[in-house]
């Protein structure tokens, strides 16, 4: 595996328009699922701001996942049908824990699940949890809180065995078909994002409370994505990190309408696998 930073003709940045949540002066909530009219509203509001987002290929610096939160890789899946969801669990997490374990030095890594994503002129069907639409604003996948209680859910009595030192949880995204034009990925540098600019935000489910960070605008942020993904790149990038101290603990990402892409601009498909990484340090 290599990193896959290659030359393109694309521009050094265009500009996209990503939501943001809108201040408030209490924690905002939202429903994860068709709550009845007797609830209470959800709070949760986007901003929608125009951001210039920075092609990667081109980038001046090298990029990190421990320093930005992310990292474009390069690397081929022997899977060829994304939509099975048997032959994914069985072959491609494996494919994708070696992946990360290699990128990141980790000493275990597990896959817990996934998702496909694809664009609105694609059917999707109602019986699959685990298929949806691009996000269109900027948010990270766990909190701190939220990614020590997954960890403690998916391990059980083993969780404080495996998060001795250090461990991530981070995805690893990538394009089912190429080249990807139609709602990109934009990741946030995770060393520009301020102190206040990460809001935790309560997922309200049938039968328990998620939270999930969202991100509020600040001009200092700097956004990246990767012109003409093709299914042999993938973006990795954290949700969190253990370590309070790294640069980028938490790496915001989004879908964004790249206005600037040559046609012919056929609709997203992609998959995303969340995992934990454990390390030593």
């Amino acid at each position: 595996m290599s990193s896959a930073i290659k030359w393109t003709s694309a521009p050094d940045a265009v500009r996209g328009d990503i939501g943001f949540l809108r201040s408030a002066p209490v924690r905002a909530f939202s429903y994860r699922y068709e709550a009845g009219d007797e609830q209470p509203a959800a709070t949760v509001a986007f901003d929608t701001h125009s951001v210039a987002i920075r092609n990667i290929r081109t980038a001046p610096q090298a990029l990190s996942l421990d320093a930005n939160g992310f990292a474009l890789l390069s690397h081929r899946s022997c899977v060829a049908d994304f939509d099975d969801d048997e032959l994914v669990s069985r072959v491609y997490y494996a494919e994708a824990e070696a992946v990360i374990r290699d990128a990141t030095g980790a000493r275990e890594v597990v896959v817990f699940d996934h998702n496909i994503r694809k664009g609105l002129a694609l059917p999707l069907s109602a019986t699959r949890k685990n298929l949806g639409r691009p996000v269109l604003h900027a948010h990270t996948d766990y909190t701190a809180v939220s990614a020590v209680r997954r960890l403690e859910d998916q391990f059980g009595i083993d969780a404080s065995r495996l998060s001795r030192g250090r461990f991530l949880q981070v995805n690893l995204w990538r394009p089912i078909r190429g080249p990807v034009r139609d709602a990109p990925l934009a990741i946030c540098d995770a060393s520009s994002i301020g102190n206040n600019g990460l809001a935790p935000v309560d997922l309200i489910y049938p039968t328990r409370r998620g939270e999930i960070y969202y991100l509020g605008h600040e001009p200092s942020q700097r956004w990246y994505y990767a012109p003409d993904m093709q299914p042999d790149e993938a973006w990795l990038f954290k949700n969190f990190d253990s370590k309070i101290e790294s640069p980028a603990r938490f790496a915001a990402h989004s879908a964004f309408h790249d206005r600037s892409a040559p046609a012919p601009v056929r609709p997203r498909e992609s998959i995303e696998v969340r995992a934990f990484a454990f390390l030593d340090s």
